[in-house]
């Protein structure tokens, strides 16, 4: 039994990979090997989609998590199984926006921890991004994104369909619902890491802890990575 086999209502509540295997793989990942980041921290959740990592976290000890999502709908099943699975309404709340306007209004200081799971490859914005997340001075970022194979650093540019919920959501800057999204190699962000002030180590994909690879190829085949990067602005 894997954490999500616990909560089955979010293999319901969003049309994105909501497999088993997948979410529970990427529990192991995301969250139990970063308990120690979690438990007793206030959490931005970044691109918190149907809340399923926001919910993860304070089932492992967070005291409070804020997401940030695009969709109202997202939101809307977000908080929907938050009460379902009676979370007290004062540990979360969630957000209809942009991230990147909405990360503006925040204090430094506010979050201990920042998740940043599976949007990091949905923008071309990386680095605003990141230096909106060291503004915030957070002691820990944990990243999870698709990475272009390529050797050297670059960001790969792909367009992205607004209609489909995985996907970039449009903003007043698209001309159609075609959004113009980068992919960065590891190289390159791990230079974007460098500059705005963090150090991060991957995690391991291929431990061998992993028997079954369905619906985790990305993974499996280096084309999407997760580390936990530290602010070193705070020692």
């Amino acid at each position: 039994m894997g954490f999500f086999d616990n909560y089955p209502e979010f293999y319901k509540t969003s049309k994105t990979k909501p497999f088993p295997n997948r979410l529970n793989m990427r529990y192991m990942a995301l969250i139990e090997s970063n308990l120690d980041k979690i438990k007793n921290s206030s959490v931005l959740d970044i691109a918190s989609h149907d809340g399923r990592w926001s919910f993860a976290s304070i089932k492992n000890g967070a005291k409070y998590v804020c997401g940030i999502e695009g969709r109202a709908e997202l939101v809307e099943n977000s908080n929907q199984t938050m009460k379902k699975y009676d979370v007290r309404g004062n540990m979360y709340n969630f957000i209809v926006g942009d991230i990147n306007q909405e990360i503006k209004k925040f204090e430094p200081g506010k979050f201990d921890t920042i998740f940043c799971f599976g949007f990091f490859y949905h923008t071309m914005n990386h680095l605003n991004l990141l230096a909106e997340i060291k503004r915030l001075n957070p002691k820990w970022l944990i990243l999870d994104t698709v990475v272009s194979k390529s050797d050297t650093p670059i960001i790969e540019l792909h367009v992205e369909n607004s209609n489909v919920e995985a996907y970039a959501i449009k903003t007043d800057l698209n001309v159609n619902n075609g959004v113009l999204v980068g992919w960065p190699s590891k190289k390159a962000l791990e230079m974007m890491l460098d500059d705005v002030g963090f150090s991060y180590e991957y995690y391991n994909w291929h431990d061998g802890k992993i028997t079954n690879w369905e619906n985790l190829e990305s993974y499996q085949h280096n084309g999407r990575v997760t580390l936990t990067a530290k602010n070193l602005s705070l020692g």
